[in-house]
C-alpha cells in the first residue's frame, strides 16, 4: 500500500503517531515535509507523481497554532478527493486558535471546549473521510471519525521500576480543565504525609522513570480532552487518573478496572484517598491498563483502526453529502461504483443494508440507519 501524507513542519503529536504507525503497518509513505517520524520527504512535484497511483492521500492539519499550514495547495493538483482523508488534530476551534474568553469560560462550561467554529467546513466538503482527534458525539452526525492520540514507541520506558511514590503530578500550563485543582488537592494530601511528587519542566527519560515509579500518575484536560499524558502514564505502569472525556473514545478504557476516571474535584479527592489506601488495586489497574494499550492503542493498532476505516468504502460521510447537499443520484451513484470497485465485498454489504432498511417508511430513516 502507498500513501501520500501532507504534513505540517513543525512536531504534532498526532501527526508524529501516526507516520510511525504507517511504517509499522508496511505503507509506504510519501510525505511532503520532514520530522514526525518520516523517514524521507519529497518534493512536490513527485509528491502530484505518486498520487497518480497512491491508494489515500492523508491530510494531516495539527495545531494549527503552533505548526505552519500543510500544503494544502497540493491538493488542487493531486485532484483525487474520492481517496483523500482529512485528519484534524486540533483544538479548541478548527483553527487552533481559542475563540475570545473561550478558555475562562470552559472552565465553568465545558460545552465551550468545542469552539463555535469548530470543523473545517472546506475539508469537510472536499475530502471523503474526515478524521478529528477531539470528536465530540455531535460531530459523528456529520460523518466525522475519531482519531484520538496513542502510545508511541517513545512513550514507553519499558523501566518496570519499584513503586517509591504515592503520587505524580506533573502538568506544564494549569489553565484548563481540573489541572490547578488537581494540582491544589495533590499539595494538601503531601502535607498529610503522603509521598506526593509534584513537578513540571522534567527531561523527557526522567519524567518517564518518575511514573514507572510511582502508584498513581495524573491527567487532566489540556487544550483537548485527549492529551499525550494520558498515555504515557498508562504506558509506563503506574494506575491512571484522568478527567473524564466527553469525546468519542473507540475501545476505551473501564473506570476502576483499567484506570480511574473522576469528573469533579471532589470526586478526584474521594478516589485519590480510597486508591492511596488500596494500592494493591492500583499495581492491578496499571497492569490491566497497559495490556488494554498494548492490544488497542499503540501506533500500529491505531493505524489498523484507521486503514480498515478507508477500505470499507462506503461511508456516513457520502450519505451527509447527499442529504445536505443533494448532490443528484449520478454523483451518488459514482460514489457507491467505485467503492465496489476497491472492495467487492461492499455490493453484499451494501445489499444487506438496503434489506434492513426496505421497511423504512421515509428515505431519511433510511439513511440515518446507515
Amino acid at each position: 500500500m502507498k500513501v501520500i501524507a501532507i504534513i505540517p513542519t513543525s512536531f504534532d503529536y498526532l501527526v508524529s503517531s501516526i507516520i510511525e504507525g504507517l511504517y509499522k503497518n508496511n505503507v509506504e509513505v510519501i510525505a511532503s515535509e520532514k520530522g514526525n517520524n518520516v523517514k524521507r520527504a519529497y518534493s512536490n512535484e513527485e509528491i502530484i507523481r505518486h498520487s497518480k497511483d497512491a491508494d489515500y492521500i492523508l491530510v494531516f492539519n495539527g495545531k494549527i497554532i503552533v505548526n505552519p499550514l500543510p500544503k494544502i495547495f497540493l491538493l488542487d493538483k493531486i485532484n483525487r478527493p474520492e481517496v483523500t482523508a482529512f485528519i484534524d488534530g486540533n483544538e479548541w476551534t478548527f483553527s487552533g486558535y481559542p475563540e475570545k474568553n473561550q478558555v475562562k469560560e470552559s472552565l465553568k462550561n465545558p460545552k465551550r471546549r468545542r469552539g463555535k467554529k469548530w470543523i473545517n467546513e472546506k475539508m469537510l466538503n472536499y475530502c471523503r473521510w474526515y478524521f478529528k482527534r477531539e470528536c465530540y458525539p455531535e460531530d459523528s452526525k456529520l460523518g466525522i471519525i475519531p482519531l484520538l492520540f496513542v502510545a508511541e514507541d517513545r512513550y514507553f520506558g519499558n523501566y518496570n521500576l519499584k513503586k517509591k511514590f504515592d503520587v505524580f503530578c506533573s502538568f506544564g500550563q494549569k489553565n484548563t480543565g481540573l489541572r490547578k485543582n488537581v494540582e491544589e488537592v495533590c499539595r494538601k494530601l503531601k502535607l498529610e504525609g503522603y509521598n506526593i511528587i509534584i513537578k513540571s519542566s522534567i527531561p523527557y527519560k526522567q519524567y518517564k522513570k518518575l511514573i514507572s515509579s510511582s502508584y498513581i500518575s495524573i491527567d487532566a484536560w489540556g487544550g483537548g480532552d485527549c492529551n499525550a499524558r494520558f498515555w504515557e502514564i498508562i504506558a509506563n505502569k503506574s494506575c491512571c487518573f484522568s478527567q473524564k472525556y466527553n469525546i468519542l473514545f473507540p475501545n476505551t478504557f473501564i473506570d476502576g478496572y483499567s484506570y480511574v476516571e473522576y469528573s469533579t474535584i471532589e470526586e478526584f479527592e474521594e478516589k485519590l484517598r480510597y486508591y492511596l489506601k488500596n494500592k494493591k488495586k492500583c499495581l492491578e489497574i496499571a497492569e490491566r491498563g497497559y495490556e488494554h494499550l498494548l492490544e488497542y492503542h499503540t501506533s500500529k493498532q491505531r493505524v489498523k483502526y484507521l486503514l480498515d476505516i478507508l477500505e470499507k468504502g462506503i461511508n456516513l460521510r457520502e450519505f451527509y453529502l447527499y442529504k445536505k447537499y443533494n448532490i443528484g443520484k449520478k454523483v451518488y451513484l459514482s460514489l457507491i461504483c467505485n467503492s465496489f470497485i476497491r472492495n467487492p465485498k461492499n455490493i453484499y454489504i451494501y445489499l444487506i443494508r438496503i434489506i434492513k432498511n426496505i421497511k423504512s417508511k421515509t428515505r431519511k430513516k433510511a439513511l440515518n440507519k446507515f
